[in-house]
């Protein structure tokens, strides 16, 4: 199973959220590229960057510092947050970045995003799928960093994509809580989709979380909060997942 740490990207500096409320923003560094170094000589291969102002005006807004970072780096990095536009995949997979990571635009343009795939790769594109369980159980998508509710599921827009590679997914209600991950979710979403490789996000707060995602066999998980707020390092993540 792969890790994949975080970085959050606000006004240039690496931050947190608590169940995807902006006004919840702590900053835990203003130097994300030191935090890929950390990363990097914890012995990370990937990591997981988003814009998230860019999540919340809905237009890609920090592409000229991401591009840097990635460049300078020799992480693996996947990339998401407002990305909405061609032009946006292009300056990214110029810069040197291994995934871009779509969100809104997967939801509410599934033709132009399966062109994308066509153009760039599905190994190149994964959908994110941002999402709140409602009273019945079912994971509705959330849009615009968040802040939008669609009346589709999780399983409408999967079904949009049949030759998607990656999804990411984070139920919203546990993200940034340290709570425990979504398991009966992801379970779900592994009974309906078999070939998808499926990263775990959100609502990760020990190692045994860790575990438990690796013996449910996704591809990777995403750590953030855990990390930064040193529930445990990246290291014995590392170790955990193997």
């Amino acid at each position: 199973m792969v890790i994949y740490p975080a970085i959050d990207l606000r006004d240039g500096k690496c931050v947190r959220l608590y169940k995807g409320d902006f006004a919840t923003t702590k900053i835990y560094n203003d130097n994300p590229a030191a935090m890929l170094e950390e990363f990097a000589a914890a012995g990370s291969e990937w990591v997981h960057m988003v814009d998230l102002d860019g999540a919340k005006a809905g237009k890609f807004t920090q592409g000229e510092l991401i591009a840097k970072l990635v460049k300078n780096s020799p992480l693996k990095i996947e990339v998401g947050g407002g990305i909405r536009a061609t032009e946006d995949l292009e300056l990214l997979f110029t810069a040197g970045v291994a995934r871009v990571v779509v969100g809104s635009v997967c939801v509410s343009e599934p033709e132009l995003v399966n062109q994308w795939m066509t153009r760039f790769g599905a190994d190149k594109i994964v959908l994110a799928l941002d999402c709140s369980l409602d009273n019945q159980g079912v994971p509705k998508v959330r849009t615009h960093g968040w802040q939008q509710e669609s009346s589709l599921s999780v399983y409408d827009v999967l079904d949009n994509y049949p030759n998607a590679q990656y999804v990411l997914c984070t139920d919203v209600g546990v993200d940034g809580t340290l709570a425990g991950p979504s398991i009966a979710l992801y379970k779900q979403i592994q009974l309906r989709y078999h070939d998808l490789n499926l990263i775990a996000s959100g609502g990760v707060g020990k190692l045994a979380d860790v575990v438990e995602l690796r013996q449910l066999d996704v591809h990777g998980v995403v750590i953030g909060k855990a990390l930064y707020e040193n529930q445990f390092n990246l290291a014995s993540a590392l170790a955990a997942a193997v």
